[in-house]
């Protein structure tokens, strides 16, 4: 979708491999489940097993699962397809988008990160404030991260918005104002079935990781970047012992070297013909 000098443009865009992926992996999961809850009782226990529960965190062992911060954002109803249909065109039209500018790997580790990021705020202000007796499930904040971060990344750009063309940084502002008067209700009313707080964690997750850049972050790449300098550090180190002993065999012959000596000179022999 873009906004070309002769007029408004709009188009489906191209499926990129990174949203292919977790699209199919939503649609997995929600199938699987949704087999699973024939079951009553694993309808039961899989949004309580693998859903946010904050009722759950620091009073029913273990006490602190961890794994929820990550596998709500998987999980959705299985009342309908609603709630997967809207976070799966979200997630295609914005997803395709960030990752189109940030590549597969970092749009990765965004769409995590922003999933984990709207589960802390959500259990943050489940402690603060109460409630938080629904599991939350579902990639909604992910995808506003998603919304948030494009509009930040491209605030001019224009999307439609059930079929009225809008700018991205209104379409973000309307969604997050959506969120906010829904914690203001919620809060009014004693809780409710949505979680804002989530969505509103996840957008600022997206803002914030736009503005300070925080989306070109790529940690597999920093630690394959830190293992290859750890690698030529070694690997200078081994040759100025090479050099070493070397140097001792041409002053006293081989018979000089020790066992672990020998086992240095044969290792690096071997590496230097393989």
């Amino acid at each position: 979708m873009n906004a070309p000098a002769g007029g408004v443009r709009y188009g489906y865009p191209p499926l990129t491999p990174g949203v292919r992926r977790l699209l199919l992996i939503l649609a997995a999961v929600f199938v699987l489940n949704l087999i699973a809850s024939l079951e009553p009782g694993l309808r039961r226990a899989i949004p309580g097993w693998l859903g946010l529960n904050a009722t759950q965190w620091g009073t029913e062992p273990p006490f602190a699962p961890f794994w929820q911060l990550v596998t709500h954002g998987f999980l959705h109803s299985d009342s309908g397809l609603s709630h997967l249909l809207f976070n799966g065109l979200g997630l295609y039209f914005f997803g395709t988008m960030l990752e189109g500018l940030i590549g597969t790997r970092r749009f990765y580790t965004q769409f995590l990160a922003a999933i984990v990021a709207g589960g802390l705020l959500h259990l943050i202000a489940s402690w603060i404030l109460g409630g938080g007796g629904l599991p939350v499930v579902g990639a909604s904040g992910a995808v506003l991260a998603l919304v948030c971060a494009a509009a930040v990344l491209n605030p001019r750009q224009t999307v439609l918005f059930l079929f009225i063309p809008v700018q991205l940084w209104v379409l973000a502002a309307l969604i997050v104002a959506g969120d906010l008067v829904g914690v203001l209700t919620s809060l009014r009313d004693g809780g409710g079935s949505v979680a804002h707080w989530a969505h509103l964690g996840g957008a600022a997750w997206g803002a914030v990781a736009a503005k300070r850049r925080w989306l070109w972050i790529d940690p597999l790449e920093r630690l394959q970047t830190r293992r290859a300098a750890r690698e030529a550090e070694t690997a200078l180190s081994e040759e100025a012992e090479v050099d070493r002993l070397l140097g001792k065999i041409q002053r006293e012959g081989i018979g000089a070297l020790d066992r672990r000596e020998k086992a240095l000179l044969k290792r690096a022999s071997a590496r230097r013909r393989g």
